[in-house]
């Protein structure tokens, strides 16, 4: 991959942003930790005489659930800190960051934090552990993993919410809302396009009728086949890239919320 100057800079941003706010979370939490005896939980800078304790310098609570739950969105914090350097590193390391994405990495370490703080209450309403205790080491570690494997703990969440909850009336209601997937490209046939050629076959997933493939820019006639496959044919009009060009194609489904398939590179000759 060549990089830009931009994409240097940002991948640079990126890498100082998540160092920053996750290993600056987790030292708040070795800052603060408390410890239980007899079933007490005590901070470490506790001001017995004015009835408060420190858990970020120079803010203090007079509550322990409030500590407790800034260690649980901290924690939860860390551990998105480990889902998303491991994704950045992997993409940097292979050359495919995708600047698009700076969004979701800046955004991801805050997520993980909510998470943490909505796993604190789930364990002080016993949902999980069929108890209201808290053990300050337990919450740290449920708010670490639940950072860190997000798409697990969202499962959890909903199947406890929907076993509170359980309902059939959704079943009775009329034009929902259906989730629609983007479309994917896994392949091109031929995988390189000769001046002869005149038609090529698309195989992927989730294509809807009425895909139309787009190359180098322009849309071109497009057959839907099946939601796993598309033949798109050049038209007469069709200008097609210089020998030896590499360009970009992708598909576009007629709805959806995510309607546009990632770029796949193809090769013309």
């Amino acid at each position: 991959m060549d990089w830009t100057k931009s994409e240097f800079w940002l991948s640079i941003f990126l890498v100082g942003y998540l160092l920053v706010v996750g290993m600056g979370s987790a030292g708040i939490v070795i800052y603060s930790f408390p410890e239980k005896h007899n079933e007490e939980i005590i901070f470490p800078r506790t001001d017995i005489q004015n009835g408060s304790y420190e858990v970020l310098p120079y803010l203090k609570f007079e509550k322990t659930d409030q500590g407790l739950m800034l260690l649980a969105f901290l924690a939860g914090i860390a551990g998105s800190f480990l889902h998303a350097a491991q994704s950045l590193s992997s993409y940097l390391g292979n050359g495919t960051f995708r600047a698009s994405w700076t969004v979701w990495y800046f955004l991801r370490p805050w997520i993980g934090g909510v998470l943490g703080f909505s796993i604190y209450f789930a364990l002080r309403a016993g949902l999980f552990t069929g108890t209201a205790s808290v053990n300050p080491h337990g919450l740290v570690a449920f708010g670490l993993l639940g950072g860190w494997f997000s798409k697990t703990t969202t499962d959890k969440l909903q199947e406890v919410f929907e076993t509170l909850f359980k309902t059939n009336e959704d079943n009775k209601r009329k034009d929902k809302l259906q989730i629609i997937n983007p479309p994917t490209i896994n392949s091109i046939v031929p995988p390189i396009i000769s001046s002869s050629t005149q038609e090529i076959f698309i195989s992927g997933s989730d294509f809807l009728k009425g895909a139309v493939v787009n190359i180098n820019g322009k849309e071109t006639l497009t057959e839907f086949i099946s939601e796993t496959e598309l033949k798109v044919s050049f038209s007469p009009d069709f200008q097609r890239p210089a020998t030896g060009t590499k360009t970009q194609l992708y598909v576009k489904n007629p709805k959806g919320i995510n309607r546009k398939s990632d770029d796949f590179d193809i090769e013309f000759q």
